[in-house]
């Protein structure tokens, strides 16, 4: 069963909720991400599974998503921000119909515009779609009273303009913080330029002979253009002492970036 929907898209984000409470999961890649050149048309897919024994219903909605290493995350009206490619999605249809055990295979569409603002696109455009599952079914609580849990899958959706635009990545903080029984090496990282990219940072310890007294890479993260993550390595492992850091931030796209500090722990 195939439900059709025009999109420009790159998908991510979803909660997995208990499979006895959300009966419709997301099951394709919650990020897709396509090149493509102005003036051209591409298509994807999101799968959508029934798990329970009725016919269940989702609705799938487009938001713009931006997000900051303060964990700040906004969910704008379409086309809200300039890198928005919502405007670009086209979807026939706001619910789908998913019966008892059965996948719909949602297919969008995305047209990518020959020009924005009258200039040639360039660069990483993204949005969000959301598929939300309605007619849950109800869970009894304390008190015999019944409640709904629902729980939204968030898909980026984003477009990377075939051979155009740089990812400009700056370290913004590097901090030790000491939570409860954890030091956590906290790193803020921030892109200024024009396209997206997925850096992941690796941290040496040097101790005073200079032997290798720890080291730990991070999973990459996606950073959009103008927005900025955070990365948190934990240190608790490490043996209390006066070591040389080696921060190295390494990029798909970007040069890496490199930095030496001193850390005490």
């Amino acid at each position: 069963m195939t439900f059709r929907l025009a999109a420009l898209a790159f998908l991510a984000l979803a909660i997995f909720p208990p499979e006895s409470t959300a009966q419709v999961v997301v099951r394709s890649a919650l990020a897709q991400s396509e090149e493509a050149s102005p003036g051209t048309t591409y298509e994807g897919t999101i799968e959508l599974f029934n798990q329970g024994d009725t016919s269940r219903t989702a609705e799938v909605s487009l938001r713009d998503y931006t997000f900051s290493y303060d964990g700040t995350t906004s969910y704008e009206d379409p086309g809200s921000h300039k890198r928005s490619n919502a405007p670009w999605i086209d979807y026939g249809g706001s619910r789908v119909d998913v019966p008892p055990g059965e996948e719909v295979e949602v297919t969008y569409q995305v047209d990518v515009p020959s020009s924005v603002n009258g200039e040639a696109p360039a660069g990483t455009y993204w949005s969000m779609v959301l598929v939300e599952p309605l007619n849950q079914p109800s869970v009894s609580a304390d008190g015999g009273i019944a409640v709904q849990q629902v729980r939204r899958y968030g898909i980026q959706v984003a477009t990377q303009i075939r051979d155009t635009g740089t990812p400009e990545l700056g370290l913004l903080s590097t901090d030790l913080q000491r939570e409860d029984d954890q030091t956590v090496l906290s790193l803020a990282v921030e892109n200024t330029g024009t396209r997206m990219d997925q850096p992941k940072a690796q941290i040496e310890l040097y101790g005073d002979s200079g032997n290798l007294a720890f080291e730990q890479q991070t999973s990459p993260k996606r950073i959009y253009p103008g927005t900025s993550v955070r990365y948190r390595i934990d240190l608790s492992g490490v043996a209390p002492g006066n070591y040389q850091a080696l921060l190295v931030l390494q990029a798909d796209v970007a040069s890496p970036i490199g930095r030496q500090f001193t850390v005490e722990l």
